[in-house]
């Protein structure tokens, strides 16, 4: 089965994603009416809605990094992992709507626990991804080792972790929850690309260069 068509619709979703993103952010249609100081107010309302659209858009790009990451040590593909890869792709359609929700609601208990659920859910078939991967030789490249494994494995669990912490400071505090989420962004954003798995994607892509 073809690698590049699953990557290539793969990442068909996310762009279509991280699009529906921006309509969270509503301008009137009467713009041109306003006066200087309507249009300051309008802007400042937006505001929340801009920075949600942001987080959001960099909450997308992490697992579309995360995704990359997985697939490239893929040699051939399987129908259990065609679908899976569907289900994964599944939840990440979702995020614009729980993005809105969230952008709407921002400090409501469901609205944070539906955003927070929605990233855990994506986390988790993030693992099983490579699980499968790992467990099947016929599909793996020779570079995902146990080694690289484990160290891909400790580096994809800690979103799962912050996300069920992020629903549970849900009940005590919204800004909990925020700055959870955040600060599991920031890690993959700046951290996750210190491991054995970004130093081995490297020498592959140099190899596969090298004899291509």
């Amino acid at each position: 089965m073809n690698k590049n068509r699953l990557e290539n619709f793969s990442d068909g979703v996310f762009a279509i994603a991280v699009t529906l993103l921006i309509l969270n952010v509503r301008i009137p249609v009467d713009l041109d009416k306003f006066t200087n100081k309507q249009l300051n107010a309008v802007l400042w309302r937006l505001l929340p809605h801009l920075l949600n659209f942001a987080f959001s858009f960099l909450v997308i790009g992490v697992f579309w990094v995360a995704h990359h990451r997985v697939f490239s040590f893929v040699r051939v593909l399987n129908n259990t992992l065609l679908w899976l890869n569907i289900i994964y792709l599944l939840f990440v359609a979702i995020i614009p709507l729980t993005s809105s929700l969230i952008s709407e609601n921002p400090f409501l208990l469901s609205s944070v626990l539906f955003y927070t659920s929605n990233l855990f859910i994506i986390a988790i078939m993030h693992l099983i991804l490579l699980e499968y991967i790992l467990n099947h030789r016929t599909l793996k490249h020779e570079a995902l080792t146990r080694d690289i494994y484990k160290s891909a494995q400790r580096t994809a669990i800690v979103g799962p972790i912050c996300y069920v912490l992020a629903g549970a400071g849900a009940f005590v505090s919204g800004y909990i929850s925020l700055a959870i989420i955040v600060g599991a962004m920031l890690f993959y954003i700046f951290f996750s690309g210190r491991t054995k798995v970004e130093e081995k994607m490297i020498l592959v892509a140099r190899k596969e260069v090298m004899t291509s």
